[in-house]
This record gives C-alpha cells, sequence and structure tokens, in this order.
C-alpha cells in the first residue's frame, strides 16, 4: 500500500506534478532541487510552490527512508542510489528525451544540433545507471524547423505532465504497468562536460544546416544566444540563393537581420525572434 509520493526536481514539471498530486488522498512531499533558492524566474520555483501550499520540503537523506512511499523525478539533479530506498522499486524518473537516445544532459539542445526531426519524454524506473532503467512509457513529438532549444524545453514540459498524469495511478500499485528494457541500439549518453555553456561559439565556416543547428541548439534566451562577431542572434533561415563570396562574409545588414555566405547556401541570422519571417 503506498502512504506517500516524494516529487522531486525543478521548474514547472516538478510543480505541476505536485498540484496533481495535491488532488488525490495521499501524502505529499517535495524535494527541490539544491539549486532552487526559492525565487520564481522565467520559470516557477518549485521549492517555492510548495512552501506556498503548505508541502512539507525534505532532503534526500530523509527521502531514502519513507516507508511505503513512490520517487518521482522530475528533472532532479542528483544521482540517487536506490538500494538506500525502502522500496527500491518504486523509483521513476520523467526524462527529457526518447530513451535509449540521449541519456544524461542538454536534451533540449542536442536533438537540435544533431539535425533530430522528433524527440519526447519517457517515463522509465530509476536503477543504478544514469537513465538506464526500464521503460513504462514514452510519448514522441515533432521538431519543427523553426524550433530553438528554448522551444524544444517547453515541448518536453508539456508532454511530460501529460505523460506523468496518464501514468501517476498506475505507479500506485506494483502490478499496475508493464515495462520494456532500452536496449542498446541507438543508445546515448552526454554527460555535464559534453558542452561548456559559458564559451558558445558558433563554428561559420560550415554548411548553412549546420549553422542553423547550431544557432538553434544554443538559442535559450533565459540563459544564453549564441553570436555572430559580437552580435546575439536568435534564430537562422537558410535562403535559396547559393552562397558566392567569401564564406562567412556579410551580404547585407539590418537592424533585424544579417545575411552571409556559408559553404553552400546563404543565411539570415535574426537578431530578435519577433522578426522571424519563417
Amino acid at each position: 500500500m503506498i502512504d506517500t509520493v516524494v516529487i522531486a526536481g525543478k521548474n514547472d514539471i516538478a510543480c505541476a506534478s505536485l498540484e496533481f498530486v495535491r488532488r488525490h488522498p495521499i501524502n505529499v512531499l517535495a524535494l527541490p532541487n539544491n539549486t532552487d533558492d526559492g525565487i520564481d524566474t522565467w520559470q516557477r520555483s518549485f521549492k517555492k510552490y510548495a512552501i506556498d501550499r503548505g508541502v512539507k520540503i525534505i532532503t534526500l537523506e530523509q527521502a531514502y527512508s519513507i516507508p511505503n512511499s513512490i520517487f518521482i523525478s522530475c528533472e532532479y539533479d542528483k544521482i540517487i542510489k536506490p538500494k538506500l530506498f525502502d522500496h527500491p522499486d518504486r523509483l521513476f524518473n520523467i526524462h527529457f528525451s526518447i530513451l535509449p537516445k540521449y541519456k544524461g544532459m542538454y536534451t533540449s539542445c542536442l536533438p537540435i544540433l544533431h539535425g533530430e526531426n522528433e524527440s519526447g519524454v519517457t517515463l522509465h524506473k530509476m536503477d543504478a545507471g544514469i537513465d538506464t532503467g526500464d521503460v513504462i512509457d514514452q510519448s514522441t513529438f515533432d521538431i519543427l524547423e523553426n524550433d530553438v532549444a528554448l522551444d524544444l524545453y517547453k515541448k518536453y514540459t508539456d508532454c511530460a505532465k501529460c505523460i506523468f498524469e496518464k501514468n501517476f495511478h498506475k505507479l500506485l500499485t506494483d502490478d499496475g504497468y508493464t515495462t520494456y528494457e532500452q536496449g542498446s541500439i541507438n543508445s546515448s549518453y552526454f554527460s555535464k562536460n559534453t558542452l561548456d555553456f559559458k564559451n558558445i561559439s558558433v563554428d561559420y565556416r560550415k554548411t548553412a544546416n549546420e549553422i542553423k543547428n547550431q544557432i538553434h541548439a544554443f538559442s535559450f534566451e533565459p540563459y544564453q544566444l549564441p553570436k555572430y562577431e559580437n552580435t546575439p542572434i536568435y534564430c537562422a533561415k537558410i535562403l535559396k540563393t547559393k552562397s558566392v563570396g567569401k564564406i562567412k562574409d556579410v551580404i547585407e545588414e539590418t537592424s533585424d537581420y544579417i545575411i552571409i555566405n556559408t559553404i553552400d547556401y546563404d543565411i539570415k541570422l535574426y537578431k530578435t525572434r519577433q522578426l522571424q519571417d519563417l
């Protein structure tokens, strides 16, 4: 019998999951990320959201010893030790990718950088590995031509809310769901050291498609925007005209955009998203 649900994580997905659980007659506890200072920014603070609603805040060490509970990670940032939990088989994670692809970090950036046409959200059991547990459910969505990393993150959040609500009642009983192994085909993992967002730079000596993918992958306005020289760039559009000048040279510049040469096709770099004519 499940008595308690522990929601661990950050941002809107953790807040929405907590609110959904609070509508049910079951005890719920909150475990915010250590980086959560209790202040709302472009996303809601999970810590603040829980405190404002009288939900008890706990530590990971306390979560380990809570009996008859399930643990659900919604962007929780610590590696947990399943064997320390009272019920190690009742640990679940909502991961922002279609596992086994893109285990680990930067799932709002890397699928765009690698030219993927779709991504999605995976609900899986947690084990001793990093995003390696058996899959319970997945939901996919298209990555559109003009999506940037911030768009992808918002799609993940909306998709994650749906997959949480769809499966929550199943997680309350040990036999309420089925699982399958992820397998090794198309499996990939990216660590925190894969990218250094403090030193993001676009390689403009590439094809127009490669440049666009870099710009869209690194465009996450609450944190950073890629640049052309010293000009922040929000997004890009590949034009139909083939480049004939020197690579990276400016063909045209206005207050709204810059058009430059590439290896193959001219590309239009937009200085603000609102002016994007895609």
